[in-house]
């Protein structure tokens, strides 16, 4: 068993064709002709085009297949705006539309799948179908009759998909085809049993009835009785595919790791392989934050190790901690590894409640709850505000009520909202004070609450991201990864100090030539051994490592600072032609003067005697 769990994964390659589409089945049927063993599909569904961030959608996409080094996307049931802005922003030839399988059949990969007898498959249970066929090199076509029964039998590695959403599955067939490993489905779990078992995970030290211990084993037992007929490969570990819950706690006896369903399985799997393919650099650059909120040695430890490693270490103590600079850092400097150490819940604020008539003259009752996070900006009486939005209900039912598309027709009552509140031309009718703003996850800076809203990370990388904030797992894992963060490690429950430093220390040093989710398995078990207690967890594609060190990092961050700011810099002149919002154009402008002093600094620091 031993010997099984220390031998490393082969990191598969990456198909440079990949595939968006909306369609799970002509998804998978596309998977079935250019797939190759020790090799990756890459598949997306297509940008959101009804979201207000719709280009973002694009370009993460765009830059997904940059990554993944892609040749061609094919391309296929997507919404016409979809397409033609793919279309738009991809090289000429680059994008080959499809209807069916067949107008793909040209680029298969092995021309003996077109000879043999298709997998005939139902519609549900797609992801088992789908690897079945791509193990047996053959095609898969859909009939509306039951499908099979057949599994997929693991190795030594089980990647286990949540129900619920078939693109999702198809995905997770082609990483598990990948990594040569087996897949099972278990059913998808209700949403209100999801946020029950995560309130509980939050709340683990409140007061009540029974100890910390017996609160967890209890929801351990929750979770595991949502894996019917899981069993775990012997000496193996697990890839979840969940779309909430941290299943890896409920199977402490193997190394896990988690992806989450929605939003962009695709691209988060794509950041994972690509991140680990020969030639691209491990983790040269780290940041570390420590506001002092906390007790943090594993700061001040992780700093030290990293540099024997010959990792360049920038930190963030104290005054310097400031929501603003961390912001600015987390977006804008370019790093490979985040680590924070701060105090992180759930912030107080408002909810507030909206009346109006929407795009159809329907009367709606909107109520949101309100979290702010404060920083300051170079102007006197000017505070950069960041908000962080939940609905509450619409119509007095709850946004969360899994019967809310039962109860009441949503309709273009949030299209209104978001466009009407971006207009600045709506107002609550009422305003009151919460305790608790759930799901907001602020972390403590030295000033004021930071929430983690990145659009991206490390001028635009794919970092890896160490919380060792209390309860850092439960919102912020899903944020760094939509982010496009490459793995998240973060906290279920409160921890103390030492348990931060020894896990840290653990990870980092004594474990850093294994797989992450392998690496905390077993600083867990040193450090918990018979206790339940696990708190940390793993997200992200399982074959990633830390690999550390280079001795040309300030070359590379100088080179990417000033590339940046020649980014930004057009992007000011082409918004000032364009006429966009004042308040776009000075956050522009910003950005460029944090490149300047930051290019200045790192000039005089190291290049002082080689750069006038």
């Amino acid at each position: 068993m031993r010997k099984l769990l220390n031998m490393p994964f082969k990191i598969p390659s990456i198909q440079t064709i990949a595939i968006i589409s909306d369609n799970p089945q002509l998804a998978a049927q596309l998977s079935c002709l250019v797939a190759m063993r020790g090799a990756y599909v890459a598949v997306m569904d297509a940008p959101r085009m009804q979201r207000d961030d719709r280009e973002a959608e694009v370009t993460r996409r765009v830059n997904a297949l940059a990554r993944a080094k892609a040749k061609s996307v094919l391309v296929g049931d997507v919404a016409r705006e979809a397409m033609v802005a793919l279309l738009r922003n991809l090289p000429k030839g680059f994008c080959r539309a499809v209807d069916t399988w067949t107008d793909g059949r040209d680029l298969v990969t092995d021309p003996r799948r077109l000879e043999r007898e298709p997998l005939v498959w139902g519609q549900d249970r797609i992801g088992i179908g789908t690897l079945k066929a791509l193990r047996e090199g053959r095609r898969i076509e859909f009939t509306h009759k039951p499908s099979p029964v057949d599994e997929v039998l693991a190795t030594n590695h089980l990647v286990i998909c949540e129900e619920g959403k078939p693109l999702s599955e198809v995905i997770a067939a082609n990483y598990a085809f990948a990594l040569g490993a087996g897949l099972a489905l278990i059913p998808s779990v209700p949403r209100e049993a999801s946020d029950e078992i995560l309130d509980g995970l939050y709340g683990l030290q409140d007061s009540g009835d029974l100890s910390p211990t017996e609160r967890l084993e209890g929801l351990t037992r929750r979770i595991k009785e949502y894996c019917p007929g899981v069993v775990v490969p012997p000496g193996g570990s697990i890839t979840f595919v969940t779309s909430e819950l941290p299943f890896g706690i409920a199977f402490p006896q193997a190394p896990t790791t988690h992806l989450f369903t929605y939003p962009d399985l695709g691209i988060s799997v794509i950041n994972g392989f690509a991140a680990e393919q020969h030639g691209n650099a491990g983790v040269e650059i780290a940041v570390l934050v420590d506001p002092g909120t906390t007790p943090a040695p594993e700061i001040e430890a992780s700093a030290k190790v990293l540099s024997k490693r010959g990792v360049f270490v920038r930190g963030y103590r104290g005054r310097k901690a400031t929501v603003r600079s961390i912001t600015e850092a987390v977006v804008l400097f370019p790093y490979d590894l985040l680590i924070f150490a701060t105090h992180c819940g759930d912030a107080d604020g408002f909810r507030w409640t909206y009346e109006y008539k929407d795009y159809e003259d329907v009367p709606r009752t909107l109520v949101v709850d309100i979290a702010s996070g404060v920083g300051q900006t170079d102007e006197e009486e000017t505070l950069d505000v960041m908000q962080y939005m939940r609905f509450h209900s619409l119509d007095g039912v709850s946004w969360t009520d899994p019967k809310k598309s039962e109860k009441i027709r949503v309709g273009s009552a949030i299209r209104y909202f978001v466009d009407m509140e971006r207009q600045e031309k709506i107002e609550p009718v009422k305003k009151e004070e919460i305790g608790r703003v759930a799901g907001s996850a602020a972390m403590k800076m030295f000033d004021h609450n930071y929430l983690a809203m990145p659009r991206q990370l490390g001028n635009k990388a794919t970092p890896i991201i160490v919380n060792n904030a209390c309860v850092s797992w439960h919102e912020l894992a899903k944020r760094f990864m939509f982010a496009d963060c490459r793995a998240y490690i973060g906290t279920l429950y409160p921890i103390v100090p030492s348990e931060a430093d020894a896990v840290m220390m653990a990870t980092i040093e004594s474990q850093f030539e294994k797989e992450l989710p392998h690496a905390v398995w077993s600083a867990q078990n040193a450090i918990y051994r018979n206790n339940p207690r696990r708190p940390y967890v793993v997200s992200g594609v399982y074959s990633q490592r830390f690999r550390f060190g280079s001795e040309k990092a300030p070359i590379r961050i100088l080179a990417e600072l000033t590339e940046a700011r020649a980014d930004w810099e057009r992007n000011l002149s082409q918004g000032k032609k364009e006429g966009v919002a004042e308040w776009t154009l000075k956050r522009t402008a910003s950005f460029i003067d944090y490149y300047n002093a930051e290019i200045a600094a790192f000039k005089k620091r190291w290049f002082s005697k080689k750069v006038t």
